[in-house]
């Protein structure tokens, strides 16, 4: 439970659930006969992207039991060098808000509610998105001014260089360079399948994502560069998140170095939206490991220790 306490205000968050890319609370406040004052919640980290405020101005009409609270939210970014750009939609059943969207992240106070009770409590819910950029869905089955393939192990898909350029800043330098494959007009891509590769060029192109496999494309966008797709990838995975699959994400963003979810994936766990106990109790009954024996778990014992 997060609050802010003064002498006449009381700012309380309570019934928090933060899982990837959405919030959840409540907010209960409480005065006592001020004639004016401004209350705010202490920070909300959704998804170790961007920070969430509830800002409360109460002001009483003097000498009379009249009241108008003005409650204000915002939303900004955790890091400044964050070259991605959110915004917030918001709901509340109490409030009687629906789907508002908020198109901005820079920190800016907005007005969703003015109430006249002294004392009161209201719902939050808000998903943060990530504002995509224009697709090149017009080109998609352009094939004859594809000028360029991504080759994978067992095939390739052709693209248009541009749209690499669009996306990614690694693909950029390449494609402008003096590299061997500008000149040969393809780059092979290790470890990769043509399906993968086609997903990701479904994204570049149509901005849509399979329901499975994401964890290859993740993969990808990191190693491209391609920070959006990696953060709709990680929210995707983080939303899916259960006790059975937590170790196994963890390893495969310790491995492949993936920030993003592997904060995601531990702001889950810290804010109690997967419980340890479970992770516990399903490696203890299915003998599975948790992560491989180079990182010195090697029996479920271990894990429950």
């Amino acid at each position: 439970m997060y609050g802010f306490c003064t002498f006449l205000f009381r700012l309380v968050t309570q019934n928090l659930m933060l899982r990837a890319n959405t919030l959840q609370a409540t907010f209960d406040f409480r005065s006592n006969n001020a004639n004016y004052d401004t209350v705010t919640s202490p920070d909300i980290t959704i998804n170790g992207a961007a920070n969430f405020q509830v800002k409360i101005i109460m002001t009483q009409v003097y000498g009379t039991q009249i009241y108008n609270n003005l409650i204000f939210v915002k939303l900004y970014k955790v890091r400044t060098e964050d070259d991605l750009t959110y915004t917030m939609t918001l709901s509340s059943k109490h409030l009687k808000i629906e789907n508002k969207i908020f198109p901005c992240d820079d920190g800016t106070w907005h007005l969703i509610k003015e109430l006249q009770n002294p004392n009161f409590a209201f719902d939050i819910s808000v998903v943060m998105n990530i504002v995509q950029c224009a697709t090149f869905a017009a080109l998609y089955d352009e094939v004859d001014l594809m000028d360029f393939e991504l080759r994978g192990e067992d095939g390739a898909v052709r693209i248009h260089r541009a749209v690499l350029a669009a996306y990614s800043p690694v693909l950029r330098r390449m494609l402008n360079g003096s590299w061997r494959e500008t000149a040969e007009g393809h780059v092979d891509v290790p470890g990769t399948s043509r399906k993968t590769l086609q997903h990701l060029k479904e994204y570049m192109y149509l901005h849509t994502l399979p329901d499975t496999d994401l964890e290859p494309i993740l993969a990808l966008a990191s190693y491209y560069m391609m920070h959006e797709l990696e953060q709709m990838c990680a929210d995707r995975l983080v939303g899916a998140l259960v006790a059975e699959n937590v170790c196994e994400l963890l390893h495969f963003a310790a491995k492949h170095r993936l920030t993003r979810l592997l904060l995601a994936v531990l702001d889950s766990v810290q804010n109690g939206a997967i419980k340890v106990k479970d992770v516990r109790e399903h490696y203890m009954r299915s003998k599975i490991l948790c992560g491989d024996e180079e990182a010195g778990i090697n029996s479920s014992s271990e894990i429950a220790s």
